[in-house]
């Protein structure tokens, strides 16, 4: 009978996993800078693996291990790992979506105040030593019509904290229908309807959908639907985007102002001519704001993660040695 299970790390974390992940039932083996080929030809020897993104999960990945019992990803989305091949070699795949829920949040606003009130372009006129205060009158937040797009962990969170600034909330989920008192469930055409500012919140993978089902969510005919123009913010995947239909629309005027913290491609020396030239297009636009992917990079959600995470691992271990 097993006395502990052996579990790798091969990510760097932030150094409170030494307190949050502590279990006499876990012998924690460190490998933050072993080389890739090392750790392929090690894991099977390991019952759990905690990562962040080093590899990629898949069948090839799997090939490699015998008796692992769980995954941990120490952040919120499953990009990159195939979870129906978990399912079916019976692995657990935890996450932590909470522990960087408020850091998302918070950033999502940060983006929306930045736009509406013009900030990128009032620092760009402010350092060729302009001061011009017409032409950055802002627009306030309070008393508009919100609409967000996947009601998890941060939808639910930003609904909150939209509605204790006197917005009114719609929201759009394929999987929520449940009401509660920050937000009204509606369908996406309600939402196009009325919105005036839209934020979306849905991971690539799509669990009525699949791999990749919401790739290019947000395309043409999703803009077009749109009866008023609207500010459009997304801090959730790149890819639920399409970037060439969020030009168009910005260029026509259907979207007034972006704030993205994703890019479909974010691999910035890998760009294609035409995802450069689109680049160079968005980072230049004064109503257009981006940030690399740090939405959920804080000082407070490094830490937090690792304790949602930690207690998640615990609890997995305690069930597993409780069935024994």
């Amino acid at each position: 009978m097993k006395k502990a299970l052996r579990v790798l790390i091969v990510d760097k974390l932030h150094e409170s996993f030494k307190f949050n992940f502590l279990n006499k039932k876990i012998e924690y083996t460190y490998a933050f800078d072993w080389k890739d080929s090392d750790i392929l030809n090690q894991i099977q020897n390991f019952d759990g693996l905690i990562l962040r993104s080093r590899f990629v999960v898949d069948e090839n990945f799997i090939n490699y291990t015998q008796k692992l019992l769980f995954i941990a990803r120490v952040g919120s989305g499953t990009d990159g790992i195939d979870k129906k091949l978990l399912i079916k070699n019976n692995i657990k795949l935890l996450t932590a979506p909470e522990g960087n829920r408020n850091a998302v949040t918070e950033h999502t606003l940060g983006l929306i105040f930045s736009v509406l009130n013009n900030f990128k372009k009032a620092q760009k006129q402010l350092a060729n030593f302009e001061w011009k205060r017409e032409q950055n009158r802002g627009i306030e937040l309070s008393g508009k019509t919100v609409g967000i797009i996947g009601y998890g962990n941060v939808g639910k969170l930003l609904s909150k904290k939209l509605n204790a600034l006197g917005c009114k909330v719609l929201v759009f989920d394929k999987r929520s229908k449940k009401q509660d008192s920050f937000a009204k469930i509606v369908s996406l055409e309600e939402l196009q309807e009325k919105a005036q500012i839209v934020s979306i919140h849905i991971p690539l993978d799509d669990e009525i959908n699949g791999e990749n089902g919401n790739f290019h969510f947000a395309d043409s005919a999703f803009f077009e639907n749109f009866k008023n123009p609207i500010f459009f913010f997304n801090t959730s995947r790149g890819e639920v985007v399409n970037t060439t239909a969020l030009l168009k629309n910005l260029k026509n005027g259907k979207i007034k102002g972006v704030g993205l913290d994703v890019l479909e491609n974010e691999k910035l020396h890998t760009f294609a001519a035409s995802q450069k030239e689109q680049f160079e297009e968005l980072i230049t636009m004064e109503n257009v704001i981006l940030t690399p992917h740090v939405a959920g990079w804080t000082f407070e959600s490094y830490e937090n993660l690792n304790k949602v995470l930690g207690k998640k691992i615990n609890e997995f271990v305690k069930e597993y040695f409780q069935k024994l």
